[in-house]
C-alpha cells in the first residue's frame, strides 16, 4: 500500500517548491502579525473607541445639565409661588403680630415718634412673615422634590430621587440659620461664590422679569452642581466601572478630562446657553401643533446629541462596531489565514496534485512506475500521503510561526495560543479539502491540462469568491460592507472555515471543520478508486 521509493521521488521532485512556498507563507504571516501588533492597528482602534466614548460622555454631561436646569428652574418657580402664598398667610399670623408689637414698643421706649414706631413695627412684621414663609416654603419644596421623583418613576429612597432633591436644594442653597446656608461649603469647595436666592422684591417684580431671574440663577448653579457632583471620587468610580468593558480605566478617564471641574462646567454651560437661546426663539415663534413640552424634548435631543446619534444610524453602528471589534484577531484570522495566507499553499497543492498523478500519466512516467511492481492503489495511497503530509507539515510551520509572533507582540486581542492553533488547524482542513478536489481531478483525467483546469479552476474560484464575499460578510463593519457580495460566501467551501466562531470561543466551527475533513476524505477515496479502475494510455 505504501511505496517508499515513490514517496522519496515525490519529495525530491516537489521538496524545493514546498520549502519556498512554506518559507514565503511563514514570512508573510510574521510580517502581518508583527507589523499589525506593532501598535498602529491598536492605536487606530483605540482612537476610534476613545472618540466614541468621549462623545457619549459629553452627550451624557449635556443631557444631565439640561435635566438639572429644567428640574431646578421648575422647582424655583414652584418655590416662588409657595413663598408668595405663605407670605400672605404669615403676614396675618401670630408671629408677624408679635414682631410688630415688640418692635413698636421698643421704638416708643427709645423715644421715637408714633409714626416711626409704626414703621419699625411694620418692618419687623415683614421680616418675621418672610422668615416664616421661607421656612414653610423650604419644607414644602422637599415634598415637591419627592413628587417630581415619583412622577419620573423613581422610588422615594432611590439614588435618582436623592439626586433630584440634591439638584433642587443645591441650586436653591436655602438658609438654615442666621447667615448660614445649606450648601455654602459645597460651593466654596469648587471655588465658587455661594449663591443667594433673592426674594426681597418678589411681590413687586413682573412675572417676566422674575422668570428671567430664575432661569439665569438655575442655569448658573445647575452647571456648578453637575460639575461638582461628577468629580466626586465615588461618581468617577461608578462611571469607570460602567465603561470597564470598553477598556476605560480610571487613568484613561482622567485623560479624557471628565474628572476636571472646569471642563465639565464648560460643557454644561455651553449646552445650557444653546438650549435656552433656542428655547426662547422657538417659544416666540411657536408653530401650529407644537407645545412647549414638545419643543423642550426636541431641543434636548438636538443639543445633547452624541457623535453616534448625530450620524446616520448605519454609520453610527459601524463606528461602534469598529470601536468594539478585535481588529488584530480579524486581520490574522479572517484576512490572512482565510485568504492571503491560502494563496501560495493553493498554488502549491494545484501544481503538486497534478504532478503526482495526471502529470506522470501525461508524460508517460506512470508506465515505468507501474511496471516496477507498484500497484495502482499503492501509487494513489503514497501520493495522497505525500500531498496531505506536506500540507500538514506546512501548517505546522505556520502554527509555530504564529505562536512565536503572538508571544512577541503586545496587543489587546481575544486571540490566544489555543485559538491560534485552532485557526491553523482550520486552514489545514481547508487545504485538505481543496487538495482532495485537486487529487480527484488528477486521478480522473489523463491530461494535465484537464486536471489543472478542473481542480485548479475550482480552488481558485473558491479563493476569489472568498475574497469578494469578505466585503459582504459580518466580519467587516457595516460602513465597509456591501451586502450584495455576501452571496459569494455561499459558493465557496472556505466559508466552512468559521474564524469568527473560533475567536468568540464558540463551537459552531466544529461541525463545519468536520464537513471540510469529510469533503477531502471522500475526494481522496473516490480519486483512488477511479485511478485503480480506469484505462491508462500506457
Amino acid at each position: 500500500m505504501f511505496s517508499k521509493s515513490l514517496f522519496k521521488q515525490s519529495c525530491k521532485a516537489n521538496g524545493a517548491m514546498w520549502a519556498i512556498i512554506t518559507f514565503a507563507t511563514c514570512f508573510m504571516l510574521a510580517c502581518v502579525m508583527l507589523i499589525a501588533g506593532g501598535g498602529n492597528l491598536a492605536e487606530a482602534k483605540t482612537a476610534i473607541a476613545d472618540t466614541i466614548i468621549q462623545g457619549e460622555l459629553t452627550s451624557q454631561m449635556q443631557q444631565r445639565a439640561v435635566n438639572y436646569y429644567m428640574i431646578s428652574n421648575e422647582a424655583l418657580g414652584h418655590f416662588d409661588e409657595t413663598f408668595k402664598a405663605e407670605l400672605v398667610k404669615a403676614a396675618l399670623g401670630q408671629e408677624a403680630a408679635d414682631a410688630y408689637a415688640a418692635a413698636y414698643r421698643a421704638s416708643l421706649e427709645a423715644g421715637k415718634s408714633e409714626a416711626e414706631a409704626k414703621a419699625d413695627g411694620q418692618a419687623a412684621a415683614s421680616r418675621a412673615a418672610s422668615s416664616v414663609a421661607y421656612a414653610a416654603s423650604v419644607k414644602e419644596l422637599s415634598d415637591y422634590a419627592a413628587v417630581v421623583a415619583e412622577e419620573k418613576g423613581y422610588a422615594a429612597d432611590s439614588v435618582e430621587a436623592k439626586e433630584i432633591q440634591g439638584a433642587i436644594f443645591t441650586v436653591l442653597n436655602p438658609m438654615v440659620g442666621a447667615d448660614v446656608y445649606m450648601f455654602d461649603e459645597f460651593y466654596a469647595k469648587q471655588g465658587e461664590a455661594a449663591p443667594r436666592y433673592e426674594l426681597t422684591d418678589i411681590l413687586t417684580t413682573s412675572a417676566k422679569e422674575r422668570a428671567a431671574y430664575r432661569s439665569d440663577y438655575a442655569a448658573k448653579n445647575s452647571a456648578v452642581f453637575l460639575a461638582g457632583n461628577m468629580i466626586e471620587e465615588s461618581n468617577v468610580q461608578l462611571v469607570v466601572d460602567a465603561l470597564a468593558s470598553f477598556g476605560v480605566t480610571k487613568e484613561k478617564y482622567r485623560e479624557f478630562g471628565f474628572d476636571d471641574y472646569a471642563q465639565i462646567k464648560d460643557i454644561a454651560v455651553s449646552a445650557l446657553i444653546d438650549f435656552r437661546a433656542n428655547l426662547a426663539y422657538r417659544l416666540e415663534n411657536i408653530r401650529d401643533g407644537e407645545t412647549e413640552e414638545s419643543i423642550v424634548a426636541e431641543l434636548t435631543k438636538d443639543i445633547t446629541q452624541s457623535l453616534l446619534a448625530s450620524l446616520p444610524s448605519e454609520v453610527g453602528d459601524a463606528l461602534e462596531e469598529i470601536g468594539q471589534m478585535d481588529m488584530y484577531g480579524t486581520l490574522v484570522g479572517s484576512i490572512f489565514f482565510k485568504m492571503a495566507g491560502l494563496l501560495l499553499p493553493i498554488i502549491y497543492l494545484i501544481m503538486t496534485a497534478n504532478s503526482l498523478i495526471a502529470g506522470q500519466v501525461d508524460s508517460g512516467s506512470m508506465a515505468y512506475i507501474l511496471s516496477s511492481s507498484v500497484k495502482r492503489r499503492a501509487v494513489t495511497f503514497t501520493q495522497g500521503v505525500f500531498l496531505v503530509g506536506s500540507l500538514f507539515l506546512m501548517f505546522c510551520c505556520t502554527g509555530v510561526t504564529s505562536i512565536v509572533c503572538l508571544a512577541v507582540v503586545d496587543v489587546e486581542t481575544s486571540l490566544t495560543y489555543a485559538k491560534l492553533l485552532l485557526i491553523n488547524l482550520g486552514a489545514f482542513l481547508v487545504m485538505f479539502a481543496m487538495s482532495g478536489i485537486c487529487f480527484l481531478a488528477s486521478c480522473w483525467f489523463n491530461r494535465s491540462k484537464h486536471s489543472m483546469a478542473l481542480g485548479g479552476g475550482l480552488n481558485m474560484f473558491f479563493l476569489v469568491a472568498t475574497m469578494l464575499g469578505l466585503f459582504g460578510s459580518p466580519v467587516l463593519p457595516s460602513i465597509l460592507r456591501m451586502k450584495a457580495l455576501n452571496g459569494f460566501n455561499y459558493v465557496t467551501i472556505i466559508s466552512l472555515f468559521d474564524v469568527v466562531s473560533i475567536l468568540e470561543g464558540g463551537t459552531a466551527f466544529l461541525w463545519k471543520l468536520g464537513i471540510l475533513a469529510a469533503v477531502g476524505l471522500v475526494c481522496y477515496v473516490i480519486g483512488s478508486a477511479k485511478f485503480a479502475r480506469k484505462d491508462l494510455p500506457l
